[in-house]
């Protein structure tokens, strides 16, 4: 017996299972997002501009596409871009994985998946296109997810830039001289991208050892201006348990200097001394490669 593909059921039986989903896909929609907000009541609403929660437009514009794509006869109906890049956004911008839209993903189709077998059944298409159709349908999750994705990366890198810019900021306010109160000079800035203002810092300045280098992988406790010439480090509470043995590993293969522990308002001082030492490097007075620590070259340095 031949296998039955989708491509073989008479187009009344199509136009038929077609026309029965596109009349149900508002209420279908709603029932999909109704089962995603019991299941996953952290997953808030986005509203679009007609006030109706975004998610249930995705919803439905899916379920509408897919349908309409295989009325058109394409094997592999494509995914409403946009929307879903906007869900992929969202998820990035409020700093959540993608796991768990993943799975509201799964359930949307697992449920749409269970109405579309029971209309298949009511126009009497043979189950083995049926299968079939169940293909396209997780095809078509791939695409949800893969357009998703684009969005999360996209806000992720925003997200990051604008980090790196509030970064920037903060180390040339940290390093423009003394402040007699870092918390109030200091405290809001930092507050806008998470870090805590510590007592003493030491401040690193980088050789790059190539122009297109990877910026070393100090983590985000660890300030990195990868912007100037000669890249800044602030390291908070350097004098803290493993601190220097990570900045020393994440700096491999990188040379500079870091100077000495100073009270957060008078980083400027430890700049000037990496500084000093990186001179000495350049004009080949002190070893080219790894970090030299100021405290360490002090006679050098006073000579």
């Amino acid at each position: 017996m031949t296998r039955l593909v989708w491509g073989d059921v008479p187009q009344p039986k199509v136009d038929r299972f077609a026309a029965i989903v596109l009349s149900e896909s508002a209420d279908l929609a709603g029932e999909i997002l109704r089962a995603i907000r019991y299941d996953f009541p952290r997953q808030r609403p986005v509203e679009a501009g007609s006030g109706e929660p975004k998610s249930l437009v995705g919803i439905r514009r899916a379920i509408e596409g897919f349908v309409q794509q295989l009325l058109s006869g394409e094997a592999d109906p494509r995914v409403p871009d946009e929307v879903f890049q906007e869900f992929g956004r969202v998820e990035g911008l409020k700093g959540r994985s993608l796991d768990s839209l993943q799975a509201v993903y799964r359930l949307g189709v697992r449920l749409a998946w269970r109405r579309f077998a029971e209309i298949g059944q009511q126009v009497d298409i043979a189950a083995p296109a049926m299968y079939e159709l169940a293909e396209a349908g997780f095809k078509y999750l791939d695409g949800l997810v893969e357009q998703s994705v684009r969005g999360y990366a996209e806000a992720a890198a925003r997200q990051e830039g604008e980090r790196l810019r509030l970064q920037r900021r903060l180390i040339d306010r940290l390093l423009s001289g003394r402040h007699s109160d870092p918390a109030q000079a200091l405290g809001e800035r930092a507050a806008r991208i998470g870090w805590e203002l510590p007592e003493t810092v030491a401040i690193g300045v980088l050789i790059r050892p190539a122009r297109e280098a990877v910026a070393p992988a100090l983590g985000r406790g660890v300030l990195l201006d990868m912007e100037s010439e000669q890249p800044r480090v602030v390291v908070p509470d350097p004098d803290v348990a493993g601190r220097a043995d990570h900045v020393r590993r994440a700096t491999a293969g990188w040379s500079g200097a870091i100077g000495p522990t100073v009270p957060i308002a008078a980083a400027v001082e430890s700049l000037r001394w990496a500084e000093t030492a990186v001179r000495l490097i350049e004009d080949g007075l002190l070893p080219h490669g790894g970090l030299h620590h100021c405290t360490d070259r002090v006679e050098e340095l006073l000579l």
